[in-house]
């Protein structure tokens, strides 16, 4: 059912020829695939990773076009957190528009995916380390499905699991003396954590966050901390039609959404602009 869904989403024409493509290098060419991002920048897609065929399927809009949209609203004039880098794609797409990237990547197993596409770029610099709201040491799952790998709960016992590195958001902007202009967080699961040891950071620099959050009470009560207010595109559940709009603690979400958008003041004003009626 989620196969047909992503189909109709895509669109059946789209989604046939480039699946086909993608299958051709997968099966009979089996080599990594090249591709050009929006923003300039070629990306080396890994025939054996299933997040690089959703990135080339859907043409670099894996985020219902939050990435589009988070690029267009940068100016060069700081840098870039990507925390779970994964294979680079988020550190590609922006590095153009930043001054500089650091990408986060506590699994071995796809940093090396990401050396191959961002290792030698310069102004990129890979950190092989979780990001959490304490520093330390955790156990790390790695899951069969590389992109849904997560730092492990206190109750796994999994035996796929690995020792990382943990830095917070704040500890580690501090230790660089960086500016910070936004921010991506994509950690399965524990985005909240990461923002809960980003919190200096937010409120010193004030810059653009995209995240994976779920908007529940933890994440506004986040954002209400440090004055940021949350934006996201939202799917309507039937329609499948998408709306960009603001979210409210104290309002029912019409809808799914993916990434979201934390917004400080400086950009408030034109995330509203930017809302359309569901």
């Amino acid at each position: 059912m989620a196969n047909i869904l992503f189909i109709k989403e895509v669109g059946p024409f789209r989604w046939a020829f480039r699946t086909a493509i993608r299958q051709f290098y997968k099966r009979i060419v089996k080599r990594d695939q090249k591709m050009q991002l929006p923003t300039g920048e070629c990306i080396t897609l890994p025939v054996s990773n299933h997040f690089a065929s959703e990135v080339f399927v859907t043409n670099a809009d894996v985020d219902w076009g939050s990435e589009r949209l988070f690029e267009s609203l940068l100016s060069q004039k700081g840098v870039f957190l990507d925390v779970g880098a994964h294979i680079g794609y988020y550190s590609l797409y922006m590095f153009p528009r930043v001054s500089a990237v650091y990408s986060f990547e506590p699994d071995p197993r796809v940093r090396v995916f990401l050396e191959t596409n961002v290792g030698k770029k310069p102004n990129i610099e890979i950190i092989p380390c979780a990001v959490g709201a304490i520093q330390g040491r955790a156990r790390f799952t790695q899951e069969a499905a590389a992109e849904l790998s997560h730092l492990s709960e206190e109750e796994d016992k999994a035996a796929n699991q690995i020792e990382v590195d943990v830095v917070t958001i704040d500890a580690f902007v501090a230790s660089r003396k960086l500016t910070v202009e936004a921010i991506k967080i994509d950690a399965e699961g524990h985005d909240t954590k990461v923002i809960a040891g980003s919190l200096a950071v937010l409120t010193k620099y004030k810059p653009l966050v995209l995240t994976e959050a779920k908007p529940d009470a933890a994440l506004f009560d986040l954002t209400h901390q440090v004055a940021y207010r949350v934006f996201a595109y939202v799917r309507h559940p039937h329609t499948r039609k998408k709306c960009f709009a603001e979210l409210f603690s104290h309002i029912a979400i019409p809808g799914e959404t993916k990434m979201l958008f934390l917004v400080p003041d400086r950009l408030v004003e034109e995330m509203v602009s930017r809302q359309t009626p569901p």
